[in-house]
C-alpha cells in the first residue's frame, strides 16, 4: 500500500516535471529567430548591396513579425 502511494507521487512528480520542460521549450522556441541582427550579419547585409539603413531596418522589422507557429 505505502510502496503504490509513494509510486504515485513519483509519477506525479515526473508528470509535472516533464509538463514543465515542454511549457519553457515551447516558449524558447516561440522566440527563435526574433532577435535584432547582429554587427557582423549587418556587414553582410551591406556586402550584398543593402547599404542603406532603412533597408536594413526594415530587415529588422520583417525578422520581429516573423510567426513560427504555422
Amino acid at each position: 500500500m505505502i510502496s503504490s502511494l509513494v509510486g504515485a507521487v513519483i509519477m506525479s512528480a515526473a508528470t509535472v516535471a516533464m509538463l514543465v520542460a515542454i511549457r519553457i521549450t515551447d516558449n524558447a522556441l516561440n522566440k527563435v529567430g526574433k532577435y535584432p541582427l547582429t554587427d557582423e550579419e549587418k556587414m553582410i547585409l551591406e556586402d550584398a548591396g543593402f547599404k542603406d539603413q532603412t533597408k536594413i531596418d526594415d530587415i529588422n522589422r520583417e525578422i520581429e513579425l516573423l510567426d513560427f507557429n504555422e
